[in-house]
Formats: C-alpha cells, sequence, structure tokens
C-alpha cells in the first residue's frame, strides 16, 4: 500500500509538473507573439511616406536661346520686309522719272537728275541699316544656337533634327552674307519652321503647332511673290493638314479665333488658286493676324 501510494503521489507531482513546464512554455510563447505584433505595429507606424520620384519625362521650361531665335529670325523678316518696301518706292520713283523724263529734256533735265540722285541718297542709308541689322542677327543666332544645340539634345531632339537646324542657319548666312532678299526670307522661315519641333521637348504656353501655321503661312507669301506657284500650292495643303489635327485640340476659349482661322484660310486658299500674287499677300497678312488670335486665345503670351 506504501509503495502504491507512493508512486501515485510520484505520477500525480510528474504530470503537474509538466503541466506547470507546458503553461510556461505557451505563456513564452504568447508573450513573443504579442512582442512580434507590437514591433510591427510600431514600425508600419514609423515607416515614412514615400516621396513622389521626380518625372523624369518631365518637360524643362523653353530655354531663353529658344525664345530669342525666334526673336531674331521676326528681325530679319521685319528687316526684310522694310528692304522689299524700298525697292518697291524705288520702281514707283523710276517709273515716276521716266514718265517725265520727256518734260524734262525740254527744259535742260537738269532737275530730275538732281531729283534723282538726292532720292538714291535718301534711300541707300536705309537699305544699308537694314543689311546691317540683319547680318548682325544671323550672328547672334549662330550664337544662341551653339548654346541651345546641346540643351535641346538634353532634353531628347534627335541628331537629325539638329543637323536640320545647324544647315538651315548655314544656308540663311549664306543667302544674307549674298544679299539676296528674297532668299533671305525664306532662308530665315525655314530656320522658324524647326522652333516648334524644338519647342515640343520644352514647356510651352500654346500648342507648337500655332507657329507651324505660322511657318506655312509665310512660305506661301514669300514663294507667291517670286511666282513659286507649286510651292505655296503644296504650303497650302500641308497648312490644311497641320490645321485639321491642331484644330481639335485648342481650348474652348478659341472657337472665335478657330472660327477666323478657318474662314482666312479658304480666302488664302482661293488666292492661291488664282495665282493672284497681289490678293495672296493680302489674304497671308489677314491670316497671320488670325494666327495671333489663336496663340493669345490658346494662352500665350506673344
Amino acid at each position: 500500500m506504501k509503495l502504491n501510494l507512493i508512486s501515485h503521489i510520484g505520477n500525480t507531482i510528474s504530470w503537474g509538473d509538466c503541466m506547470k513546464n507546458y503553461q510556461k512554455v505557451m505563456y513564452f510563447l504568447l508573450v513573443i507573439m504579442i512582442a512580434l505584433q507590437l514591433s510591427a505595429c510600431k514600425n508600419k507606424q514609423k515607416k515614412p511616406t514615400p516621396q513622389k520620384k521626380p518625372n523624369i519625362t518631365q518637360k524643362m521650361p523653353t530655354p531663353k536661346e529658344l525664345t530669342k531665335i525666334e526673336s531674331d529670325i521676326e528681325t530679319i523678316i521685319k528687316e526684310g520686309q522694310k528692304l522689299q518696301e524700298l525697292q518697291q518706292s524705288k520702281q514707283s520713283s523710276k517709273s515716276s522719272v521716266s514718265a517725265l523724263a520727256p518734260q524734262n529734256q525740254q527744259h535742260g533735265g537738269k532737275s530730275t537728275s538732281k531729283g534723282g540722285n538726292k532720292q538714291k541718297q535718301q534711300k541707300e542709308p536705309p537699305e544699308k541699316k537694314s543689311w546691317s541689322t540683319i547680318d548682325k542677327t544671323v550672328k547672334d543666332i549662330h550664337t544662341n544656337w551653339n548654346v541651345l544645340s546641346p540643351i535641346a539634345a538634353k532634353a531628347g531632339a534627335s541628331t537629325d533634327l539638329l543637323n536640320n537646324v545647324s544647315t538651315a542657319i548655314n544656308t540663311l548666312t549664306t543667302k544674307s552674307t549674298n544679299k539676296l532678299l528674297n532668299d533671305t526670307m525664306i532662308a530665315a522661315n525655314n530656320v522658324y519652321k524647326y522652333i516648334p519641333e524644338i519647342e515640343n521637348y520644352f514647356k510651352t504656353t500654346s500648342p507648337p503647332d500655332i507657329k507651324k501655321l505660322r511657318f506655312y503661312n509665310r512660305d506661301i507669301d514669300f514663294n507667291s511673290s517670286i511666282g513659286k506657284w507649286d510651292v505655296a500650292t503644296k504650303d497650302i495643303n500641308d497648312l490644311k493638314v497641320i490645321w485639321k489635327t491642331l484644330k481639335v485640340k485648342l481650348p474652348k476659349d478659341a472657337k472665335t479665333a478657330s472660327d477666323k482661322f478657318d474662314s482666312g484660310l479658304s480666302e488664302l486658299e482661293k488666292a492661291v488658286q488664282a495665282k493672284d500674287s497681289t490678293i495672296t499677300k493680302i489674304k497671308s497678312n489677314v491670316l497671320e493676324s488670325d494666327i495671333k488670335s489663336l496663340e493669345k486665345a490658346s494662352g500665350s503670351k506673344k
């Protein structure tokens, strides 16, 4: 009996110890689990809010050199237009002198000769000044392009585009150096053609394609004035394609300006079809005004 009792007590103690050990283990595991959960929550709370990564495709502001080149092209074209007006004035004066020649011969012909020489002296200085301005401005374009070219390349402009711009600037230089007025104006406009192409890689206040409209409009004006109607006709077709794509991208506020441009384009096309250089020039000037309205309505501060 004693042995059985001792054995029973021993078994009871052994089982009790096992239960205690089991409870300790479970308690220990529970403490670890709670600690891990608290740690996870704490880390989650402390985890910083991830910052937005910089957008590598974000466009840079338009470089000042590009804006300056555009301004320089405008200067060259305006000076070219002054020279054209001077030429027309000279031709008108010559016609007047020729008409008065018989009368002047009856009076010795001295007054006409003196008047003609005096008029020539008055006309030459503005001519020289305009060409001097053009030459200086062309040099400025070279300087600014030298700075802009690597910036445009970094922004994503292709090698072909950069080479085309360089070629256009060199052509402008050759034409202006040789004092070829119509060719100089066409060459200046051909440099302008690439302004919207480069602008595509930078931030702009209005769609760059609006400037493509200006390029084609000017090209029509310049080429029609020298009888290149095949070029003018092609330009009209290209202008219409650009306009069709651009029109749907314009804001609602540009509706009035858009309607004006539609009308102006139709009128210009009729003038080109009629091969009337005088009317074409007038309609081209009107369309230039419509293009400025489009720029203004689209947010451009040009």
